[in-house]
């Protein structure tokens, strides 16, 4: 009887020694995986997020209301609205199409309904082409050269919302029209 008292006391002492060690270790593997979860699921609300999604997100155009709209897939609180004409817009750059005429619209980042930064884009050549108004600097002289910094968020929005029509891509925009493209 004593040896059978003994198996159960040490039967129980090693079940509980077993059961709490496995609940130590998956406790700390749960809050690891709630931790990992947590920091995916962060609430995405900055502007360093949005440009994030224009690098490594796919967008879809859905228009609405006679103006174009792009969705992120990946986080559809994330917009891009193309608004309404603000007026004509002419530089040395916007003067080498067939149709000289090139007008100016503002472009809206939004994250749902908010307005977080807006550009100037500018389309040209009968509204075949869309791409963001470019900078200008001084150079030697008198002379203005306009440019587009590769790695501004202008250019990232353009690569979503661009149009280009036989240039293919804002490299080609670029070289036809003689502005330089910078890093």
């Amino acid at each position: 009887m004593l040896s059978f008292l003994g198996g159960v006391v040490l039967g129980a002492v090693a079940s509980w020694l077993i059961t709490h060690c496995y609940s130590l270790k998956s406790s700390a593997e749960l809050k690891a995986e709630l931790r990992r979860l947590s920091n995916k699921l962060r609430l995405q609300n900055t502007l360093q997020d949005f440009e994030q999604a224009l690098e490594s997100s796919s967008w879809h155009e859905a228009t609405t209301n006679d103006s174009g709209i792009w969705v992120c897939d990946s986080n559809n609180t994330f917009q891009i609205e193309r608004g309404e004409r603000t007026g004509e817009f002419t530089e040395r750059w916007t003067t080498v199409y067939p149709d000289r005429n090139s007008s100016a619209y503002p472009v809206y980042l939004k994250m749902g309904n908010v307005i977080v930064k807006e550009m100037i884009f500018i389309s040209m050549d009968g509204g075949r082409i869309f791409v963001p108004m470019t900078e200008a600097r001084p150079t030697n002289g008198r002379d203005i050269e306009y440019f587009w910094n590769i790695n501004s968020l202008a250019v990232k929005v353009c690569r979503v919302i661009g149009s280009y029509h036989i240039y293919n891509n804002l490299e080609g925009i670029a070289n036809m029209s003689r502005v330089v493209i910078i890093e």
